[in-house]
């Protein structure tokens, strides 16, 4: 029997089960109490009879009812098809692709948003109001071996191509910003930023001191696969929208959508049966929009994003697929004011990404993102307040990223994401707080290295349903709040101090409906198979059928938080196996 890497996971369940208000499940409890995973084991297919009712205080978005009953139109498919996407690390990611064509997408009629502007996209082309969109050859490049004039303080970057007129609100261009191939021997590993990466120096003349662009440390040598020639770049064309306002995206696309506003201007995007893939960058970017929020903000977990300018709203009865990458570091020659680190030029992270607070809603909609490295991303606050949405990813499913500023907010919807498919990952990567206020959350980590919630500055559960599955908890300061009171500290030895502890819970860690039969995860698709370490084996998870975690046995762990009861005499846990031994158990 192979042998599978043990999997420690933090189910926050136990403490929850004194609480009220709120539910963070055991995985053994009965899914079908609360909503599981939109894929089930069975197949890849997606169920649209089980309508969802915005969260209490949430209304549909204006202009949207669902369907009654959620059937498709007639002669579109009730299901999906499986397909297989190859991602940077070389693993596979199994995708719930779209109906063959953009118009067997189910999807609510074009005359339900009123006032929108609708895009409907095919075959590289795109049509609004009737009209073709107009398609410039307009391209950027970038050289560090040269000196270019066109963007200020990155002589590396430069524009080919009939400059886009300005006139038009919706365009498409060649302009896509990627990571561009480079000489690998030309690449020096060494500290930049605090942390180890793969630094590339300019070689133009004059510049040779200014470091042109970094990659991460991923195993032996260097990340090659986060490289895209200009000829694979040029055919991923940009789809750019440059006004406030509402529009609907449906179709398919090949390439990326870029929204960018100005900082004045708001704008919606409603996705209303819409699959997007691009294999060199993120295959949905807000560069601006109106910001609601600062930056210079610290240390506040409840934040009001409301008046967001970038909001992404998920059709009812709609199916919408983002599969994307990353482009890593690209520097500017300018440096910050601490005179040794350099100005970003370009970063984007996660397949779906803002530069801006961004908002995301629905009711009965699904959104899918598959990505070769992160997911969703936003560079100040994200908040989901409706709608499925389903994350698949190389490394972290959801990151925030402003350090100490930035609040992930769940106040309603199903989100169901497996992190960390290449070397590592966090299912949800907060540089500062995570806020569970309603809805349903399953986040499975990389089960070797990483974390299923992983906030720098605490997570806080007001209500709503949350199955954390990883190797820990997170970072030293990592503290996790339910209703107001501390349950969780990873200072403290975490949850050993709470009555009865987990080695006295009875009965195996099951996964989630969706996820396998049986405890056997390796039955259950999200959507596709599970990754290496999820898969195969029956029975519990580690400790077997009494639930015992090792070092958790009988109220073992570290020292309770200040106030928390002394732990029962309850049962122990069972002893888990010995080194090398799976005893048909994970």
């Amino acid at each position: 029997m192979k042998n599978l890497r043990l999997i420690a996971i933090f189910v926050l369940a136990a403490a929850l089960l004194l609480m009220s208000g709120c539910s963070v499940k055991n995985v053994s409890d009965p899914v079908s109490e609360t909503a599981a995973p939109a894929d089930t084991a069975e197949t890849a297919q997606t169920e649209t009879s089980d309508v969802q009712t915005p969260p209490e205080g949430q209304s549909a978005p204006e202009g949207q009812t669902p369907p009654d009953g959620q059937t498709p139109p007639e002669g579109q498919p009730q299901t999906g098809t499986v397909q297989t996407v190859s991602t940077g690390s070389g693993a596979e990611v199994s995708a719930l692709s779209l109906a063959e064509s953009a118009t067997a997408s189910r999807m609510l009629d074009s005359s339900s948003f009123e006032g929108a502007t609708v895009i409907v996209l095919s075959d590289g082309s795109a049509i609004v109001d009737g009209e073709a969109v107009t398609e410039y050859d307009y391209t950027w490049n970038v050289d560090p071996t040269t000196v270019h004039d066109d963007v200020k303080d990155s002589p590396a970057e430069y524009y080919t191509g009939t400059e886009p007129s300005g006139d038009e609100t919706v365009y498409i261009a060649h302009d896509v910003i990627y990571y561009p191939e480079l000489d690998e021997s030309g690449f020096v590993s060494q500290v930049y930023d605090g942390e180890t990466e793969w630094v590339y120096y300019y070689t133009a003349e004059g510049f040779e001191d200014y470091i042109f662009s970094t990659l991460p440390v991923r195993g032996t040598g260097v990340p090659t696969s986060m490289m895209h020639s200009a000829e694979e770049a040029y055919a991923n064309p940009v789809l750019h929208i440059t006004a406030g306002g509402t529009y609907v995206l449906e179709g398919e696309w090949q390439g990326q959508i870029a929204v960018d506003v100005g900082d004045e201007e708001s704008v919606t995007i409603i996705l209303n049966g819409v699959k997007v893939d691009c294999s060199v960058a993120p295959a949905f970017i807000v560069y601006s929009a109106y910001e609601c929020s600062s930056d210079e903000e610290t240390g506040e977990s409840d934040v009001d994003t409301s008046a967001a300018g970038a909001r992404v709203v998920i059709a009812d009865g709609s199916e919408n697929s983002f599969s994307g990458t990353n482009v890593f570091r690209i520097l500017k020659t300018k440096y910050k004011s601490d005179g040794v680190t350099q100005k970003k030029s370009h970063k984007y992270d996660g397949a779906f990404y803002s530069c801006v607070t961004m908002e995301i809603e629905g009711s009965n909609g699904t959104l899918n993102i598959f990505s070769a490295y992160e997911g969703l991303d936003s560079e100040l606050h994200l908040t989901v307040n409706g709608g499925r949405i389903n994350i698949r990813t190389d490394d972290d499913g959801i990151n925030v990223n402003e350090d100490n500023v930035s609040v992930f907010t769940l106040n309603g919807g199903e989100v169901s994401i497996i992190a960390g498919l290449g070397s590592e990952g966090d299912a949800i990567d907060s540089n500062g707080y995570i806020v569970i206020n309603g809805g349903t959350i399953y986040a499975i980590a990389d089960p070797g290295s990483d974390n299923g919630l992983d906030s720098d500055c605490g997570t806080v559960i007001n209500g709503g349903t949350v199955v954390a599955m990883g190797s820990n908890m997170g970072g030293t300061a990592q503290s996790v709040y339910v209703d107001g009171e501390l349950v969780y500290s990873a200072s403290s030895g975490g949850f050993g101090g709470m009555p009865g502890d987990f080695g006295g819970m009875q009965g195996g860690m099951m996964p989630p409906d969706g996820f396998g039969d049986g405890g056997n995860f390796g039955g259950g698709q999200f959507p596709g198979e599970p990754p290496e370490g999820f898969g195969g084996q029956n029975g519990g998870m580690p400790g077997g059928n009494n639930g015992g975690m090792p070092g958790w046995n009988g109220g073992q762990g570290g020292t309770p938080p200040e106030g928390a009861p002394e732990p029962s005499d309850g049962e122990t846990g069972a002893t888990p196996p010995a080194d090398g031994e799976n005893n048909g158990q994970i």
